[in-house]
């Protein structure tokens, strides 16, 4: 499913994205967290309506004059066979791969901007962050690309009970985010992060074996 054309997809999204980073030559006097393990929550549930979830482990590595860069790998996999309904979509199952890059800029501004607490309540949690390189507020670009595979029952399916008669679609996604968020990390290490932006996104979809199906 992965071909040779989404390997060079990812490296040419890698390499687009660490261009971006501007260093100075000014000495940073504060210290930084080197290496953040990260684990999203939205990206885990962001498939959700295909009745999958994203696994994912991601970490985030601190460059210098208040850059970083992030990497996320998730894979995708579905529960049990779902029939459908309003929000969802009928499927037998999923799975997939999808890779993240983020590049991060920390303006060096810590203190709580509360009116944000009314858009995110857990933004209540970042209180007493240390003041760190890579920590308060920063912008962001973000590139991510995703590739799934969904089985899906056929035309015949519910009325002859072939458990044959199936289709898969295959989905590609690519996605490109402007961010600005805020970045707190307690004490004991505990990091938690949020943020908010405008992205855009191109999805490619085919189906395999549809017609084969449809015709039976």
């Amino acid at each position: 499913m992965y071909k040779m054309k989404n390997t060079l997809t990812i490296l040419l999204l890698y390499f687009l994205t660490f261009s971006t980073f501007a260093y100075s030559q000014n000495p940073d006097s504060l210290k930084a967290k080197s290496f953040n393990i990260t684990y999203s929550i939205c990206d885990y549930f962001s498939l959700i309506t295909a009745n999958a979830y994203n696994i994912n482990l991601g970490s985030e590595i601190y460059l210098k004059n208040k850059n970083s860069i992030s990497f996320n790998l998730g894979l995708i996999k579905s529960t049990v066979p779902s029939g459908g309904g309003l929000l969802s979509i009928s499927s037998l199952s999923t799975q997939g791969l999808k890779i993240q890059i983020e590049r991060k800029h920390y303006f060096g501004i810590y203190k709580l901007f509360e009116p944000v607490i009314l858009l995110f309540w857990t933004h209540i949690f970042q209180y007493k962050s240390q003041s760190l390189l890579n920590s308060g507020y920063y912008y962001s670009i973000q590139s991510a690309f995703q590739q799934t595979a969904t089985k899906r029952e056929g035309e015949n399916y519910n009325q002859i009970h072939n458990p044959d008669d199936f289709y898969t679609v295959n989905r590609t996604v690519y996605r490109i985010n402007l961010k600005i968020g805020y970045q707190c990390i307690k004490k004991h290490g505990l990091t938690i992060d949020n943020s908010i932006g405008l992205g855009a996104k191109y999805i490619y979809s085919n189906s395999k074996n549809f017609l084969i199906t449809s015709n039976q």
